[in-house]
């Protein structure tokens, strides 16, 4: 699907996890059920996304819909991954959902939707990660009309495992704001992780 050899190596690693855990929260990185609602629930709170078209990059097993059916009305979802056995699975238990796998970097991917969403997306270490990161969030930008909510793990904690990589809040605000002038750090929520939302426009208070 792509020929960067890091992005090749991130497909490795979510397929063999999921050869091991199979439909599993563990075969996405997570450690409950619970922490990783949570995380959706901080997402999703960039705006009413009723009535959005929204599309989840790095969409895993395909966990998000539910809960955005669940909380959203006639939300228009589609769900993106490099990792063909994610899909796979998530094609198997959402039939009717259109999921696809993708590396958005390529070029090739001209969709728009109204809000991006990422959960842990950019969480695994890469070669120059802040590199990656300036140029996932460029695409994501690109994307979407209205925004881009994206979690990170914190640099804020007390230790960090060496497959993860873990960004200051201030550095991704400093980031955020060479892409957009609209930008909001959370960092209030009991994980030692944040979330941004980067908008297109100014929001209404």
């Amino acid at each position: 699907m792509n020929k960067c050899p890091e992005l090749n190596k991130l497909k490795k690693f979510y397929n063999e996890r999921y050869d091991q855990y199979g439909h599993h929260i563990k075969s996405v990185g997570w450690g409950s059920v619970e922490s990783q609602e949570l995380r959706f629930k901080v997402l999703s709170q960039i705006a009413d996304l009723s009535g959005k078209r929204i599309c989840d990059v790095g969409c895993g097993l395909g966990d998000l819909y539910p809960y955005l059916k669940k909380c959203f009305k006639n939300v228009d979802y589609m769900g993106i991954d490099i990792s063909e056995k994610l899909i796979e699975r998530a094609r198997e238990c959402f039939p009717k959902v259109q999921f696809e796998i993708r590396d958005i970097l390529d070029g090739t991917f001209k969709k728009k939707f109204d809000f991006v969403l990422a959960s842990g997306t950019l969480s695994y270490k890469m070669k120059n990660h802040k590199v990656f990161v300036e140029a996932m969030l460029k695409a994501m930008m690109r994307m979407s009309n209205k925004g881009v909510a994206v979690n990170f793990l914190s640099s804020y904690v007390d230790y960090k495992l060496e497959k993860n990589f873990h960004f200051s809040p201030e550095e991704a605000l400093a980031l955020g704001k060479t892409l957009t002038p609209y930008v909001t750090i959370r960092h209030d929520y009991p994980l030692y992780e944040f979330t941004m939302y980067l908008y297109h426009a100014p929001q209404k208070g």
